[in-house]
């Protein structure tokens, strides 16, 4: 079995609705017994489909999982508003839905495409003054979240039913797809709301993946005054915890296999040749082939790279004339990856 110690890995998990994206989180630090447990990406409660989650040493690449773009196949319903932009709020404006609105939403979902200006929706974890919005608005503030940069990279799949349309959305990183749904409803003049929401792709990542592990739900767990609801979850077949701990220890993915730029596995010679980056030092930069620029949670773009040694990963970032290393990461490299 493999210990605390060796693991350093990334599961793909499909999430059921219902459950918060850090209830996953909890149930897989349970099942493996690993403090060290992080998803790369927030799903609400009522989203389902894939949800990164990094553990171990992994959970230091978060920044890099989390920065890429999420594809997701949406439900915008039309005619209704809620409280929380999606189907569970409560109503604040209800009208009936012409065909030719609902024919429409269409070709203003597409327009919609390109960089955008929205407010996050107040029941959302953007943080004001230290407190999460959502926490805020349950206890009754009203509350004016200023607009963020988003973008809807594209619209495609396009089905349109009588009060509703299904769409298969790319978007950016920090972009709500219920902000998508109220802004939909202001350029329609309807109200309207997220009906349904599936993430597909997180990155090059995808949940048609043969290696994705669905969690579900095996036990709602009695309410609480005031809280959010709990449930309690599990894997298909109703598996001990040992037997549960096994299947997600078979399903852990080297960290070179799902990183967004490219990573290079060095031979003994080679590994000499770059020991300097394991100390914090710099490479000079026309030894390792110069690379696109991509993103990192809180940090600027710039090129990136990884390099696999026989125990440790090194992510390294192209700074003027030097790769520098940015992330350190000690484990043992997976037998499952091939070098470059």
């Amino acid at each position: 079995m493999t210990t605390q110690a060796e693991r350093c890995g990334v599961l793909l998990v499909d999430k059921p609705e219902g459950p918060t994206s850090h209830d996953v989180v909890g149930f897989v630090r349970w099942v493996l017994n690993e403090k060290q447990v992080g998803h790369c990406g927030t799903l609400d409660p009522l989203a389902s489909g894939l949800l990164v989650v990094c553990v171990g040493g992994a959970t230091r690449l978060v920044p890099y999982l989390s920065a890429v773009d999420k594809v997701y196949r949406a439900r915008f319903g039309l005619g209704r508003a809620t409280t929380t932009a999606d189907r569970e709020g409560e109503t604040i404006a209800e009208i009936a839905v012409a065909p030719a609105q609902a024919a429409a939403a269409a070709d203003v979902l597409k327009d919609m495409c390109g960089a955008l200006e929205l407010p996050p929706p107040v029941y959302s974890a953007v943080k004001l003054e230290g407190r999460p919005a959502h926490a805020r608005a349950r206890r009754g503030e009203v509350l004016a979240l200023p607009p963020r940069p988003m973008e809807l990279r594209s619209a495609t799949e396009i089905e349109v039913g009588e009060d509703a349309i299904d769409a298969t959305c790319a978007v950016s990183k920090g972009t709500y797809v219920r902000s998508l749904a109220e802004e939909l409803g202001r350029r329609l003049g309807l109200p309207a709301h997220l009906a349904a929401l599936r993430r597909t792709a997180c990155g090059s990542l995808a949940l048609v993946d043969p290696r994705t592990v669905p969690v579900g739900v095996s036990a709602r767990l009695p309410d609480l005054a005031g809280a959010p609801p709990k449930y309690r979850l599990g894997l298909a077949g109703g598996e001990s915890r040992d037997a549960m701990r096994a299947r997600l220890e078979a399903a852990l993915l080297a960290p070179a296999e799902v990183l967004p730029f490219p990573v290079r596995r060095l031979d003994e010679g080679e590994a000499e040749a770059f020991r300097g980056l394991l100390h914090g030092r710099g490479v000079d930069a026309a030894a390792l082939p110069e690379v696109a620029p991509t993103l990192a949670e809180g940090r600027d773009p710039a090129a990136r790279q990884a390099l696999w040694f026989r125990d440790a990963l090194v992510v390294v970032r192209l700074d003027g004339p030097l790769w520098r290393p940015e992330k350190v990461i000690h484990a043992a490299v997976a037998a499952s990856v091939t070098p470059s």
